[in-house]
């Protein structure tokens, strides 16, 4: 037991959000309060951008920047390595995904792919900043204005990070951002939309502002689910009992114990949007997320510190693929991710070997049958589906259970080579 690790994600909270929740709803103030407008103020002047809007999630977010900014039926050139969510997003909101392969180390959209791909018809192009490792906005920033095309980074994973100073999601024509369980900031769900076009900011808080408040019943559902995940993972119970049950499912391959460790496992098209996005944040949430702004580049450090032991401990592994190697510390890395091509070899001797390491769960959305109508042959993304392992990196991992990961998975590589 006593070498039973630390889990491999934990939720963000601040110590007293569910007492805040019970608190603030018993006196009726889960909507009451200007602090929607305050937390929009701050995080304009955190990130040095003028129009921000709140959400109630990134992809609804994702979604109506797109309705309000191209038109009907034109394309938006995307990654297919993302949750399916965001590929129904684009659909929805009236648009037509066009895919294109990515960049095998930094999981991100290739640059270079992009151009062959437009056409009268494309309305714009959606990147993503995928594991707080930055795409080359710059770069592609470049490419769509040759093509008078507006550029939008997908901020979920990477608030904190930056790209020549300037903080991803800055530096396309519209950012949008995740204020999730396991982001640095966690409102339990929320987003925001950020952009220099004030016009757009404008439209998109209209309509907005026609929903009603995220209804309490819907953040108690997620807190409840939250509360659970907390006391799992709670190092008091992960170490001497659920460890070894989800060690036991994983090594046995039993599928109602590994499907508590699933996520994103709906990946079907969805032909309109749940009513449940269609919602407003609350004050209560932005009062929760204010709270936690100040953090941000704490938390980025953090994670910083964990990433240079595992660039200096795996590098020299041959077959062990590595992100770009972040010579500016500029990126959030939410996970560090690496990838084997004998993906499930590995993760099954860090398991033997009492890691909590886990595949990552995306899939190339190119390839999905409810996508099918958008298929475009992206083997890159096929490919890296299928070997990206993620690293735990999150605040509260101690760095001695970094160093312990690395001797495993070199432990392996001495072993099989």
């Amino acid at each position: 037991m006593l070498f039973a690790p630390h889990p491999r994600s934990r939720i963000y909270t601040i110590s007293n959000s569910f007492l805040s929740f019970l608190v603030n709803l018993i006196s009726g103030r889960i909507t009451k309060g200007a602090d929607v407008e305050k937390f929009e103020y701050a995080l304009s002047e955190e990130l040095n951008i003028p129009h921000v809007v709140c959400m109630p999630m990134d992809r609804v977010g994702i979604y109506l920047t797109l309705k309000h900014l191209i038109k009907p039926g034109q394309g938006v050139i995307m990654s297919p390595y993302t949750i399916a969510d965001v590929v129904n997003m684009v659909i929805l909101a009236g648009a037509k995904p066009v895919f294109c392969d990515i960049e095998q180390h930094s999981c991100n959209i290739d640059p270079k792919k992009i151009e062959p791909l437009i056409n009268n018809n494309i309305g714009a192009v959606l990147i993503t900043h995928l594991h707080g490792v930055s795409a080359p906005a710059t770069e592609i920033l470049s490419i769509c204005r040759q093509h008078n095309l507006p550029l939008i980074e997908d901020t979920a994973q990477a608030l904190g990070a930056s790209e020549n100073s300037k903080p991803l999601g800055t530096i396309g024509d519209v950012g949008v951002y995740s204020f999730g369980m396991y982001k640095n900031i966690n409102c339990w769900y929320g987003g925001a939309v950020v952009s220099h076009n004030k016009e757009l900011i404008d439209k998109i808080r209209a309509e907005i502002n026609q929903y009603n408040y995220q209804s309490a019943n819907f953040i108690f559902k997620k807190m409840l689910k939250g509360l659970l995940t907390n006391i799992l993972t709670s190092p008091i119970l992960f170490k001497p009992l659920i460890f070894w049950i989800f060690r036991f499912g994983f090594l046995h391959d039993i599928a109602w114990i590994n499907r508590w460790v699933e996520i994103e496992l709906d990946l079907r098209l969805k032909e309109k949007m749940p009513d449940s996005y269609l919602a407003r944040l609350t004050p209560w949430q932005a009062r929760l997320a204010l709270s936690q702004l100040t953090n941000l580049e704490k938390y980025r450090q953090n994670r910083l510190d964990k990433v240079e032991f595992y660039y200096e401990g795996l590098k020299d592994l041959a077959g062990l693929i590595l992100p770009p190697e972040d010579k500016k510390k500029a990126n959030s890395y939410l996970v560090f991710p690496v990838q084997y091509q004998e993906r499930k070899k590995l993760l099954r001797y860090l398991m033997v070997h009492n890691r909590d390491i886990a595949a990552q769960h995306l899939k190339n959305c190119a390839d999905l049958p409810s996508f099918s109508a958008y298929y475009r042959d992206c083997p890159v993304a096929r490919k890296t589906a299928c070997e990206v392992i993620i690293l735990p990196t999150y605040p509260r991992y101690p760095l001695e259970e970094v160093k312990k990961n690395i001797a495993v998975i070199r432990s392996f590589f001495l072993q099989n080579n």
